[in-house]
């Protein structure tokens, strides 16, 4: 398993980080220019068993998502289970919420089913992938900051 794991600290309190992800769908397009969509396709939002579907696309590449949430707890932590045929490959992503001494440290984690082999060879991928998690989190810390 390789495990991908990006954070940024965000000068503002871990509610206004969670409060925002609690409107992932509605706010998924502000966050990267690459998001193109982003939808709960089944149950209801922020429940766990429920399924949200993304898309975005990776230095030219579309990547479609689907994402049982399988764990959430208020202000810390939203974990989903890849769905679908492209849980081959990505397992889980999680977000994370942490208080620091400035507000909060905001922690975006991917498991991928990938040994030293397979990393290697989409290595190329692997460092498109980190750099997009890295803009994620610029990005969201520009989104927030700017709210406060």
């Amino acid at each position: 398993m390789k495990t991908l794991k990006e954070s940024i600290e965000i000068n503002v309190p871990p509610e206004i980080i969670w409060d925002w992800l609690l409107h992932f769908a509605e706010n998924y397009c502000e966050w990267h220019p690459s998001h193109i969509k982003s939808y709960w396709e089944k149950g209801e939002p922020n429940k766990v068993g429920s399924i949200l579907y993304s898309e975005e696309s990776i230095k030219g590449e579309l990547l479609k998502m689907k994402s049982r949430l399988i764990e959430l707890s208020p202000k810390k932590l939203l974990r989903f289970k890849t769905v679908g045929s492209l849980k081959l490959i990505l397992i889980r992503g999680t977000f994370e919420i942490e208080t620091s001494k400035n507000g909060s440290i905001f922690i975006a984690t991917l498991d991928f089913r990938m040994g030293k082999l397979l990393s290697k060879i989409a290595k190329k991928t692997v460092c498109n992938i980190i750099q997009h998690m890295i803009e994620e989190g610029q990005n969201l810390k520009m989104i927030l900051e700017k709210l406060t």
